[in-house]
């Protein structure tokens, strides 16, 4: 069928005998140019004779009429029903060449496209189903033609570009099933008569069936047992019920539904994709995440195609409701013609209509509109846009270019308020379209309400609709963890006008508050949050700025959500695609930055954020990074450090909200009962007493320091005693200067006692690794570390303990063994041994627990939860450390090797120190039982003598 390069002729003939009945018959003298097309299709008959159709055509037809006729014809067979999934596709046979023929294009335009460019005899027709409907297998059964045809289809692209591929127990089950299928009749036990099976190898040949390479690979004695076994499986199968297997076991390995082209986002980024074409519609996926999708065929408007200078080609599909137009750069002009084809073809076999959808470019099209590069500063130039009613952000690198739709908007009649009844104040802060004053606003009943009044100084239509955005999103918004509008002046000048809290915005109360706010509050702030959040949720909205800039404090015990000027309705299952507007970058999950989408899934992500700044007391994330180097971050894997004083438990609720996939994140709904539980479970450690925290500057979140902190789980663990401050909590107004200078005392005290700490805690790793690490030389030592500074504090470290008898310091000790016996093996171990080296610490760390498990009855129960927490964080560690092995084995032979191993290894450390961080809070309990032992001194100066 390949060989045969009679494929094109020309002749004149009065009217073609096989034209359909659509096409008009020949004006003037009837004599018309005519063309005869052979058209290569499939069959069951291995008789390549009648493989194929020849189809006299006229220069006026179009492809889809000489589809019609091989179609109607019936020599692919009878009773065709999805015509419109049928395509014809022009291959040039001594290249990789590759045209789908538009069926509206006519047989004139594809002479004069493509005859030019090679031989016509070196062309190829060849008729396929590329347009498959949604569940196929259900509405091909009433059309058993186009079915077969489908699984002929299939299995040929199988057996010419997978089948080498694929596993050979695959290959073995699929070949097995085609057999089945093949011979219809066979005896279900036919197989295993000697003179059947050669008769099947000889006469017929097992390669028609299986990969060469497995039939070449393997004994002939071993492949027939082999081959009777598994065929033993589908021995009593129907044709049906062969193709529909075949179909379910191929897809686990090869989507033959869908197809796929890498191109280039038409943005500023030039973000490289994969854009996935299928029955469901448009989907794009990068690199090591699923597909994200982008619409349906009945969303889809129009699709253009036209050719750059630089010998790319842009494809172009506008999308309806208002979304953005989707534009990509292809290869070749081919490639983008081959897409839009495709697309279009889904469109028509859902809308049953062969109208197509694809529109010329014009010559002269005009300069696309690109999105704006992310800056790496800001310029002071450029206005502040609204955080809060009552705050003053600076044009910083918080918030930076990605285009703005509009928003609709005029609030109800019943939030309309007369500016007569308002008193302006002083002026707080300073917002993207204005000034932001205090007030006090008189309602109708003569209450008079703190408020504060959102200004607009440019007053055109445009800037107005936008302004009052934030306006028609609150007027429906009505729960009491969200700040609540008050009204709008809708004369000009506009005002908005919402309620006003004394207390300010949280970023600055938790400094302010940093050394009284008890940890159970910071986690009653996280809640309330959250609850107001999973309200949006509910309401299908996103929010799209969730940070403590924009949670005001109504009381020390009560928090409320506020700016809405992002936030926005979507469908639901849908997401909201930003235009040109400032948006906060660091806050922002890696599909917002990339692609400007945002749905709940994403404001997920920045409510872990919010979280991590209330446990950093309000500090930014990423302060070491510019706006253009977070997502570079964030697609490696980095993700925020553990804040010192965040409970283990709570921040691997963070790190779940920072997962890379959209879907794998949990729900506001799940979120709201985790840290409900995590709330509940702080309160009930210290009841009748109120368990206060001391806020230090840590050097990790020190604001003036250019390094990055350590990796999250790097850093030490809970290793400190919790120390009981003050339970007042409000100011107060009368404060003696004696008891103010003790606390200020007290609290110098307790920070030169947890860096001491720190220290200790650093030192004890170093040793362990020392003592189990080949000694250096003198050259390749590194330099000494300054002196541990002399302890302040009265209560000694808790690793300075006698440990005879210690089990759980003997497992802790055991883990760091074979964790630095990993690091020095991992560069000669061959991937085969990863999982002895994994397996050995995971029995290792379930002996270590079943070691705390034991004594955890006797240990004080004021830190059960805490040892509770870290088990679970340990199990996760050791599930990251697998998935990490498994990632390396895969990569064995890449260039990614050397990457994955060095993954492998941090999350081996990272599984040994919170060990360490186990081994901690194990002795911090003993002490408030009374179950440790000073260490001796005599080993104490020993050590230091070291």
């Amino acid at each position: 069928m390949s060989g045969d390069t009679s494929t094109l002729s020309w002749r004149g003939r009065s009217r073609s005998v096989d034209a359909p009945a659509n096409v008009p018959p020949a004006t003037g003298d009837g004599t018309l140019p005519v063309k005869i097309i052979k058209v290569c299709f499939l069959s069951n008959s291995s008789n390549l004779c009648k493989n194929f159709k020849l189809v006299r055509c006229e220069e006026g037809w179009t492809v889809g009429a000489v589809i019609n006729v091989v179609l109607s014809s019936g020599c692919v067979g009878p009773d065709i029903k999805f015509n419109l999934c049928y395509g014809l596709l022009l291959k040039h046979l001594k290249s990789s060449e590759i045209h789908w023929l538009h069926p509206s294009m006519t047989i004139f335009e594809l002479t004069q496209r493509y005859e030019q460019q090679h031989l016509e005899a070196e062309w190829r027709y060849d008729l396929r189903i590329r347009y498959i409907p949604s569940r196929f297998m259900e509405k091909f059964q009433d059309d058993r033609t186009t079915m077969l045809y489908f699984y002929l289809q299939v299995r040929s692209d199988y057996m010419h570009q997978y089948a080498t591929k694929v596993s050979d127990g695959m290959a073995l089950q699929l070949g097995c099933l085609e057999i089945r299928r093949f011979y219809k009749d066979m005896n279900p036990r036919g197989l295993e008569k000697k003179s059947n099976f050669e008769l099947l190898e000889k006469d017929v040949g097992l390669d028609m069936f299986f990969p060469k390479e497995l039939v070449s690979s393997m004994k002939p004695k071993q492949l027939r047992r082999l081959i009777q076994q598994t065929f033993q499986g589908y021995s009593t199968l129907n044709q049906e019920q062969c193709m529909i297997k075949f179909f379910n076991t191929l897809a686990q390995c090869y989507s033959f539904t869908q197809e796929r082209f890498a191109c280039q986002l038409a943005h500023g980024w030039n973000i490289t994709i994969d854009l996935v074409v299928g029955a469901d519609g448009i989907s794009q996926q990068n690199e090591n995440s699923s597909p994200t999708h982008l619409a349906t065929p009945s969303q889809v408007c129009s699709i253009s195609c036209s050719a750059e200078n630089d010998g790319r080609a842009l494809l172009t599909v506008n999308i309806e409701g208002g979304k953005q137009p989707l534009s990509v750069f292809t290869s070749s002009l081919a490639v983008a013609e081959n897409m839009a084809d495709l697309i279009d073809g889904y469109c028509r076999l859902e809308s049953t209509s062969e109208t197509s959808l694809i529109v010329k470019p014009n010559k002269g099209r005009g300069t696309r509109q690109k999105l704006p590069n992310i800056p790496e500063h800001s310029k002071p130039s450029e206005p502040a846009r609204d955080a809060t009613t009552q705050k003053m952000i600076s044009d910083s690198d918080i918030y930076s270019e990605i285009i703005e739709g509009k928003a609709s908007m005029s609030p109800n009649e019943k939030f309309k308020i007369s500016r007569d009844d308002i008193i302006v104040g002083g002026i707080l802060g300073e917002g993207f379209f204005g000034e932001v004053h205090s007030g006090v606003y008189k309602t109708q009943t003569g209450e008079k309400l703190s408020v504060a009044i959102k200004t607009c100084k440019n007053c055109s239509a445009d800037v107005m609709e936008k302004f009052l955005s934030e306006a028609g999103v609150m007027k429906n918004l009505d729960h009491p963890h969200i700040v609540r509008l008050i009204g709008v002046v809708e004369v000009d000048p506009v005002w908005i006008v919402m309620e006003l809290y004394q207390l300010g915005e949280l970023g600055n109360y938790l400094l302010e508050q940093q050394y009284t706010l008890a940890t159970t509050t910071l986690l009653l702030y996280c809640l309330q949050i959250c609850k107001a959040l999973a309200y949006l949720e509910g309401l299908n909205m996103v929010h799209r700025d969730i940070a403590v800039r924009n949670i005001l404090v109504a009381t020390p015990q009560c928090v409320k959500l506020g700016d809405f000027g992002l936030s926005r309705y979507i469908e639901e299952e849908e997401y909201y695609t930003a235009s040109a507007s400032r948006l906060p970058i660091k806050w922002m999950a890696p599909e917002s930055i990339n692609f400007r989408r945002f749905t709940t899934a994403s404001d997920v992500w920045m409510f872990g954020v919010c979280v991590w700044e209330i446990f950093s007391t309000a500090q930014q994330p990423f302060f070491w990074l510019d706006n253009c180097q977070v997502i570079d971050q964030l697609e490696s894997g980095v993700r925020l450090p553990k804040p010192q004083l965040c409970p283990p438990t709570l921040y691997s609720l963070m790190s779940s909200c920072w997962s890379y996939e959209p879907n794998s994140r949990p729900k506001f709904s799940h979120l709201a009962c985790s840290f409900s539980e995590i709330h509940r479970m702080e309160s009930e450690q210290q009841p009748g007493a109120r368990r206060d925290r001391p806020r230090p500057h840590s050097t990790m979140m020190d604001p003036i320091s250019t390094e990055p902190p350590p990796k999250p789980s790097k850093l030490m663990g809970h290793t400190l005693p919790r120390m009981a401050l003050h339970t007042q909590q409000r100011r107060e107004q009368d404060v003696k200067p004696e008891w103010e200078h003790k606390q200020m005392l007290h609290m110098t005290d307790t920070l030169q006692r947890q860096r001491m700490e720190m220290l200790m805690d650093k030192k004890w790793l170093e040793q362990e690794e020392r003592q189990l690490t080949p000694p250096q030389s003198p050259k390749d030592r590194p330099p000494e570390k300054p002196p541990m500074p002399a302890a302040i504090s009265k209560p000694r470290p808790t690793a300075e303990l006698d440990r005879a008898g210690d089990e759980v310091y003997t497992g802790v000790t055991a883990m760091v063994k074979q964790v630095v016996q990993l690091k020095n093996d991992i560069s000669t171990l061959p991937s085969s041994e990863y999982p002895n080296s994994v397996k050995a610490l995971g029995v290792t760390l379930r002996s270590l627990i079943q070691r705390v498990d034991e004594i955890l009855p006797s240990l004080h129960c004021s830190v059960t939860t805490e040892i509770e927490g870290t088990k679970k964080l340990l199990n996760k560690d050791l599930g990251d450390l697998i998935s990490k092995m498994r990632l390396a084995q895969q990569n064995t032979v890449t260039s990614l090797k050397e990457d994955c191993q060095r993954q492998m290894l941090a999350a081996a450390h990272t599984l040994a120190l919170d060990c360490k961080n186990l081994l901690d809070a194990v002795d911090q309990a003993r002490v408030r039982a009374n179950l440790a032992k000073p260490r001796p001194i005599s080993l104490a100066a020993e050590d230091c003598g070291e």
